[in-house]
Protein backbone atom coordinates (compact mmCIF):
# COMPACT_ATOMS: atom_id res chain seq x y z
CA UNK A 1 0.00 0.00 0.00
CA UNK A 2 3.10 2.36 0.33
CA UNK A 3 3.99 2.14 -2.75
CA UNK A 4 0.50 3.53 -4.64
CA UNK A 5 0.66 6.40 -2.04
CA UNK A 6 3.82 7.58 -3.08
CA UNK A 7 3.32 7.84 -6.73
CA UNK A 8 0.21 9.62 -6.15
CA UNK A 9 2.21 12.09 -4.36
CA UNK A 10 4.99 12.41 -6.56
CA UNK A 11 2.53 13.04 -9.72
CA UNK A 12 0.49 15.96 -7.52
CA UNK A 13 3.84 17.52 -6.97
CA UNK A 14 4.92 17.28 -10.64
CA UNK A 15 1.49 18.67 -12.11
CA UNK A 16 1.52 21.75 -9.57
CA UNK A 17 4.99 22.54 -10.78
CA UNK A 18 3.85 22.62 -14.68
CA UNK A 19 0.63 24.89 -13.67
CA UNK A 20 3.50 27.34 -12.73
CA UNK A 21 5.23 27.38 -16.30
CA UNK A 22 4.42 29.10 -18.79
CA UNK A 23 3.56 28.18 -22.15
CA UNK A 24 5.86 26.92 -23.62
CA UNK A 25 6.79 25.07 -20.18
CA UNK A 26 10.65 27.07 -19.84
CA UNK A 27 11.24 29.14 -16.31
CA UNK A 28 10.06 32.72 -16.38
CA UNK A 29 13.10 33.67 -14.31
CA UNK A 30 15.45 32.35 -17.32
CA UNK A 31 13.64 33.80 -20.20
CA UNK A 32 14.64 36.96 -21.47
CA UNK A 33 12.49 36.13 -24.28
CA UNK A 34 9.33 36.28 -22.89
CA UNK A 35 7.21 39.36 -22.33
CA UNK A 36 5.46 40.30 -18.95
CA UNK A 37 1.38 40.29 -19.27
CA UNK A 38 -0.51 43.55 -19.61
CA UNK A 39 -1.61 44.11 -16.24
CA UNK A 40 -0.24 47.64 -15.30
CA UNK A 41 -2.63 50.70 -16.24
CA UNK A 42 -1.10 53.28 -18.37
CA UNK A 43 -1.19 56.26 -16.11
CA UNK A 44 2.15 59.05 -17.31
CA UNK A 45 0.39 61.76 -15.45
CA UNK A 46 3.36 64.32 -15.87
CA UNK A 47 5.77 61.97 -16.48
CA UNK A 48 8.18 61.77 -19.09
CA UNK A 49 6.77 60.04 -22.18
CA UNK A 50 8.73 58.14 -24.97
CA UNK A 51 7.85 56.11 -28.44
CA UNK A 52 9.42 53.78 -30.16
CA UNK A 53 10.55 54.77 -33.18
CA UNK A 54 11.10 53.76 -36.71
CA UNK A 55 13.70 51.81 -37.89
CA UNK A 56 15.63 51.01 -41.47
CA UNK A 57 14.39 48.58 -43.06
CA UNK A 58 18.10 46.37 -42.45
CA UNK A 59 17.44 46.57 -38.77
CA UNK A 60 13.75 46.25 -38.24
CA UNK A 61 14.14 42.38 -37.90
CA UNK A 62 16.83 42.67 -34.63
CA UNK A 63 13.73 44.89 -32.92
CA UNK A 64 14.00 46.59 -30.00
CA UNK A 65 17.17 46.05 -26.97
CA UNK A 66 17.69 47.15 -23.96
CA UNK A 67 14.20 46.42 -22.27
CA UNK A 68 14.54 44.06 -19.90
CA UNK A 69 11.98 41.71 -17.75
CA UNK A 70 14.24 41.92 -14.69
CA UNK A 71 16.39 45.04 -13.21
CA UNK A 72 19.38 44.07 -14.66
CA UNK A 73 22.02 46.05 -17.02
CA UNK A 74 22.48 42.50 -19.54
CA UNK A 75 19.84 40.76 -20.90
CA UNK A 76 19.03 39.54 -24.25
CA UNK A 77 15.47 40.36 -24.36
CA UNK A 78 14.47 41.88 -27.74
CA UNK A 79 10.78 43.19 -28.40
CA UNK A 80 9.36 42.53 -31.62
CA UNK A 81 9.50 45.19 -34.10
CA UNK A 82 6.33 44.88 -35.86
CA UNK A 83 4.09 45.34 -31.99
CA UNK A 84 5.92 47.85 -30.52
CA UNK A 85 6.51 50.22 -33.19
CA UNK A 86 4.66 53.71 -32.75
CA UNK A 87 3.70 52.85 -29.06
CA UNK A 88 3.91 55.07 -26.24
CA UNK A 89 5.87 54.22 -22.88
CA UNK A 90 6.85 56.69 -19.96
CA UNK A 91 9.43 56.57 -17.53
CA UNK A 92 8.15 55.84 -13.91
CA UNK A 93 10.83 57.72 -12.29
CA UNK A 94 12.59 60.85 -12.80
CA UNK A 95 16.07 59.34 -11.49
CA UNK A 96 17.68 55.87 -12.60
CA UNK A 97 17.25 52.81 -10.41
CA UNK A 98 20.20 51.93 -10.51
CA UNK A 99 23.55 53.16 -12.29
CA UNK A 100 26.85 50.45 -12.50
CA UNK A 101 30.59 51.26 -12.79
CA UNK A 102 30.50 51.84 -16.56
CA UNK A 103 27.73 54.41 -16.60
CA UNK A 104 24.88 52.70 -17.85
CA UNK A 105 21.72 53.37 -16.02
CA UNK A 106 18.67 51.51 -15.61
CA UNK A 107 15.13 52.98 -16.02
CA UNK A 108 11.86 51.06 -15.23
CA UNK A 109 9.00 51.94 -17.44
CA UNK A 110 5.51 51.16 -18.33
CA UNK A 111 3.74 50.84 -21.86
CA UNK A 112 0.63 52.28 -22.99
CA UNK A 113 -0.26 48.31 -23.35
CA UNK A 114 0.52 47.50 -20.31
CA UNK A 115 3.65 45.95 -20.33
CA UNK A 116 6.60 47.01 -17.73
CA UNK A 117 10.28 46.52 -18.73
CA UNK A 118 13.54 47.67 -17.40
CA UNK A 119 15.19 50.03 -20.49
CA UNK A 120 18.92 49.94 -20.36
CA UNK A 121 20.77 53.09 -21.70
CA UNK A 122 24.48 54.90 -20.99
CA UNK A 123 24.53 58.64 -21.41
CA UNK A 124 28.48 57.95 -22.84
CA UNK A 125 26.18 56.58 -25.73
CA UNK A 126 23.62 59.32 -26.03
CA UNK A 127 21.25 58.37 -22.96
CA UNK A 128 17.71 57.08 -23.01
CA UNK A 129 17.26 58.76 -26.49
CA UNK A 130 20.53 57.83 -28.30
CA UNK A 131 21.48 56.94 -31.31
CA UNK A 132 21.23 53.00 -30.59
CA UNK A 133 18.48 53.51 -28.26
CA UNK A 134 15.26 52.86 -30.51
CA UNK A 135 13.13 55.40 -28.85
CA UNK A 136 12.65 58.93 -29.27
CA UNK A 137 11.01 61.88 -26.35
CA UNK A 138 6.95 61.62 -27.05
CA UNK A 139 7.87 65.64 -27.93
CA UNK A 140 10.40 65.01 -30.42
CA UNK A 141 8.07 62.41 -32.44
CA UNK A 142 4.76 64.68 -32.35
CA UNK A 143 6.82 67.42 -34.16
CA UNK A 144 8.10 65.01 -36.49
CA UNK A 145 4.17 63.73 -37.24
CA UNK A 146 2.86 67.25 -37.16
CA UNK A 147 5.74 68.15 -39.63
CA UNK A 148 4.34 69.71 -43.21
CA UNK A 149 6.16 70.83 -46.43
CA UNK A 150 7.92 74.97 -46.23
CA UNK A 151 10.18 76.29 -48.01
CA UNK A 152 14.11 76.39 -46.68
CA UNK A 153 13.63 79.87 -46.43
CA UNK A 154 11.25 82.49 -47.74
CA UNK A 155 12.04 83.36 -51.53
CA UNK A 156 13.62 79.97 -51.84
CA UNK A 157 12.35 77.62 -54.39
CA UNK A 158 13.47 74.61 -52.52
CA UNK A 159 11.56 73.30 -50.31
CA UNK A 160 11.95 71.13 -47.23
CA UNK A 161 9.51 68.22 -48.23
CA UNK A 162 9.54 65.95 -45.30
CA UNK A 163 11.10 64.78 -42.21
CA UNK A 164 12.02 61.19 -40.09
CA UNK A 165 13.81 60.37 -37.42
CA UNK A 166 16.75 58.46 -38.20
CA UNK A 167 19.33 57.28 -35.37
CA UNK A 168 17.60 59.66 -32.57
CA UNK A 169 17.78 62.98 -34.97
CA UNK A 170 15.54 64.34 -37.10
CA UNK A 171 16.51 64.39 -40.85
CA UNK A 172 15.48 66.68 -43.49
CA UNK A 173 14.42 65.42 -47.22
CA UNK A 174 14.76 68.65 -49.69
CA UNK A 175 13.12 69.03 -52.95
CA UNK A 176 16.60 68.95 -54.34
CA UNK A 177 17.12 65.26 -53.02
CA UNK A 178 19.86 66.92 -50.13
CA UNK A 179 19.43 65.20 -46.86
CA UNK A 180 20.19 67.96 -43.66
CA UNK A 181 19.66 67.47 -39.89
CA UNK A 182 17.56 69.56 -38.11
CA UNK A 183 20.41 71.46 -36.05
CA UNK A 184 22.43 72.20 -39.26
CA UNK A 185 19.10 73.49 -40.97
CA UNK A 186 18.77 76.00 -38.25
CA UNK A 187 22.38 77.04 -38.81
CA UNK A 188 21.41 77.56 -42.33
CA UNK A 189 18.45 79.30 -42.08
CA UNK A 190 19.95 81.78 -39.14
CA UNK A 191 23.51 82.63 -41.32
CA UNK A 192 21.26 83.40 -43.91
CA UNK A 193 18.38 85.46 -42.07
CA UNK A 194 21.90 87.94 -41.20
CA UNK A 195 21.52 88.86 -45.09
CA UNK A 196 18.23 90.20 -46.13
CA UNK A 197 19.12 91.05 -49.28
CA UNK A 198 19.93 87.82 -50.48
CA UNK A 199 19.42 85.33 -48.14
CA UNK A 200 17.86 82.75 -50.25
CA UNK A 201 20.79 82.09 -52.70
CA UNK A 202 22.97 82.23 -49.46
CA UNK A 203 20.99 79.54 -47.61
CA UNK A 204 20.81 77.61 -51.06
CA UNK A 205 24.80 77.78 -51.59
CA UNK A 206 25.09 76.75 -47.62
CA UNK A 207 23.63 73.54 -48.28
CA UNK A 208 26.96 72.25 -50.51
CA UNK A 209 28.76 72.63 -46.99
CA UNK A 210 29.21 71.13 -43.06
CA UNK A 211 27.75 74.32 -40.83
CA UNK A 212 29.33 74.73 -37.39
CA UNK A 213 28.91 77.16 -34.54
CA UNK A 214 30.93 78.50 -31.87
CA UNK A 215 28.91 79.39 -29.61
CA UNK A 216 31.38 80.80 -27.06
CA UNK A 217 32.24 83.30 -29.70
CA UNK A 218 29.40 83.19 -31.32
CA UNK A 219 30.29 82.69 -34.70
CA UNK A 220 30.01 79.95 -37.54
CA UNK A 221 32.33 77.88 -40.29
CA UNK A 222 31.11 77.13 -43.35
CA UNK A 223 33.43 73.84 -44.32
CA UNK A 224 33.54 71.54 -47.25
CA UNK A 225 31.47 68.45 -46.92
CA UNK A 226 34.24 65.87 -48.62
CA UNK A 227 35.59 63.29 -47.02
CA UNK A 228 38.61 64.57 -44.54
CA UNK A 229 40.32 61.37 -44.30
CA UNK A 230 42.39 62.60 -48.04
CA UNK A 231 44.64 65.14 -48.86
CA UNK A 232 43.17 68.30 -48.68
CA UNK A 233 43.65 71.78 -50.73
CA UNK A 234 40.51 74.02 -50.00
CA UNK A 235 38.59 76.41 -47.80
CA UNK A 236 36.50 77.04 -45.14
CA UNK A 237 34.82 80.13 -44.27
CA UNK A 238 34.03 81.79 -40.75
CA UNK A 239 31.08 84.11 -40.48
CA UNK A 240 29.98 86.64 -37.58
CA UNK A 241 26.96 89.45 -37.89
CA UNK A 242 29.85 91.54 -38.92
CA UNK A 243 32.84 89.83 -40.00
CA UNK A 244 33.52 87.72 -43.24
CA UNK A 245 36.76 85.83 -43.36
CA UNK A 246 38.37 82.99 -45.56
CA UNK A 247 40.68 80.74 -44.69
CA UNK A 248 42.89 78.73 -46.92
CA UNK A 249 44.47 74.69 -46.02
CA UNK A 250 46.59 72.66 -47.59
CA UNK A 251 46.99 68.70 -46.22
CA UNK A 252 49.13 65.84 -46.96
CA UNK A 253 47.48 62.51 -45.54
CA UNK A 254 49.66 59.14 -45.71
CA UNK A 255 51.04 56.27 -44.21
CA UNK A 256 54.52 57.58 -43.72
CA UNK A 257 55.42 60.97 -42.86
CA UNK A 258 57.11 63.35 -45.78
CA UNK A 259 57.75 65.90 -42.64
CA UNK A 260 56.35 68.65 -45.20
CA UNK A 261 57.97 72.06 -45.65
CA UNK A 262 56.42 73.60 -48.63
CA UNK A 263 54.18 72.57 -51.78
CA UNK A 264 54.10 73.32 -55.51
CA UNK A 265 50.83 73.91 -57.60
CA UNK A 266 51.13 72.31 -61.07
CA UNK A 267 48.11 73.62 -62.93
CA UNK A 268 48.35 73.61 -66.76
CA UNK A 269 50.37 76.23 -68.01
CA UNK A 270 50.87 77.49 -63.79
CA UNK A 271 53.99 75.92 -61.96
CA UNK A 272 54.66 77.79 -58.58
CA UNK A 273 56.27 76.73 -55.17
CA UNK A 274 55.62 78.22 -52.40
CA UNK A 275 57.98 79.12 -49.86
CA UNK A 276 59.24 77.32 -46.83
CA UNK A 277 55.72 76.83 -44.01
CA UNK A 278 55.35 75.32 -40.81
CA UNK A 279 52.88 72.46 -41.08
CA UNK A 280 51.26 71.01 -37.90
CA UNK A 281 51.39 66.95 -37.58
CA UNK A 282 49.24 64.35 -35.74
CA UNK A 283 49.02 60.28 -36.53
CA UNK A 284 46.11 57.78 -35.74
CA UNK A 285 45.48 54.57 -36.58
CA UNK A 286 48.32 53.97 -38.86
CA UNK A 287 47.99 57.02 -40.73
CA UNK A 288 49.76 60.47 -40.50
CA UNK A 289 48.60 63.84 -41.82
CA UNK A 290 50.73 67.19 -41.87
CA UNK A 291 48.61 70.70 -42.48
CA UNK A 292 48.78 74.14 -42.63
CA UNK A 293 45.77 76.88 -42.80
CA UNK A 294 46.15 80.42 -43.33
CA UNK A 295 44.58 83.50 -44.66
CA UNK A 296 45.01 83.46 -48.51
CA UNK A 297 47.15 86.07 -50.53
CA UNK A 298 46.04 87.24 -53.63
CA UNK A 299 48.67 84.85 -54.98
CA UNK A 300 47.10 82.18 -52.99
CA UNK A 301 43.94 82.47 -54.66
CA UNK A 302 45.11 82.63 -58.10
CA UNK A 303 46.51 79.32 -58.04
CA UNK A 304 43.50 77.96 -56.10
CA UNK A 305 41.13 79.50 -58.84
CA UNK A 306 43.80 77.69 -61.22
CA UNK A 307 43.24 74.46 -59.41
CA UNK A 308 39.41 74.22 -59.90
CA UNK A 309 40.17 75.24 -63.20
CA UNK A 310 42.69 72.59 -64.90
CA UNK A 311 42.24 69.42 -67.03
CA UNK A 312 45.63 68.35 -64.96
CA UNK A 313 45.83 70.21 -61.23
CA UNK A 314 48.61 69.08 -59.24
CA UNK A 315 49.65 69.29 -55.94
CA UNK A 316 53.55 68.04 -54.84
CA UNK A 317 53.76 68.00 -51.49
CA UNK A 318 57.33 68.54 -50.35
CA UNK A 319 59.06 66.76 -47.60
CA UNK A 320 62.50 66.80 -45.83
CA UNK A 321 63.45 64.13 -47.96
CA UNK A 322 60.87 62.80 -50.10
CA UNK A 323 57.61 64.36 -51.71
CA UNK A 324 54.44 62.60 -52.58
CA UNK A 325 51.93 63.92 -55.57
CA UNK A 326 48.42 64.99 -55.31
CA UNK A 327 45.61 65.34 -58.11
CA UNK A 328 42.94 66.85 -57.01
CA UNK A 329 39.70 64.97 -58.48
CA UNK A 330 36.68 66.47 -60.02
CA UNK A 331 34.67 66.66 -56.63
CA UNK A 332 37.44 69.11 -54.87
CA UNK A 333 37.70 71.42 -57.74
CA UNK A 334 34.23 72.20 -57.28
CA UNK A 335 34.32 72.15 -53.86
CA UNK A 336 36.81 74.81 -54.54
CA UNK A 337 34.92 76.85 -56.98
CA UNK A 338 31.61 76.73 -54.55
CA UNK A 339 33.70 78.18 -51.73
CA UNK A 340 35.13 80.96 -53.26
CA UNK A 341 31.61 81.80 -55.00
CA UNK A 342 30.07 81.37 -51.14
CA UNK A 343 33.11 83.68 -49.95
CA UNK A 344 32.22 86.58 -52.62
CA UNK A 345 28.45 85.88 -52.04
CA UNK A 346 28.83 86.68 -48.07
CA UNK A 347 31.08 89.77 -48.95
CA UNK A 348 28.40 91.80 -50.45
Amino acid sequence: MIRPIFLIAVASIFLQACAQLPTGGKSSTNDETQTPQPTIPYLPGDREQFVFAEKRKTAQEYGFDGFCTAESFACSNRLDYEKYVGMKGYFKTDEPSDTNFFGSQVWPVVLENGDGFYFVSNPKYGGKYGPISGIVSLGQYEQVASFSAEPLIPGSLILVESVKINSGKDVFTLSNGAQIERKELGFVRHVASQFPASQATIAEALLSFSIQYDEVENQYFALPKENKLGNEVNFYIGIKPDKTWLRMIVKYYGDDWLFVQSYKVSADSILWESPSLEFKRDHSSGSVWEWMEKSPTDEDLRNMRALATAENPIIRFQGRHYYKDFKLSGEQQDSITNSLELYELLRR
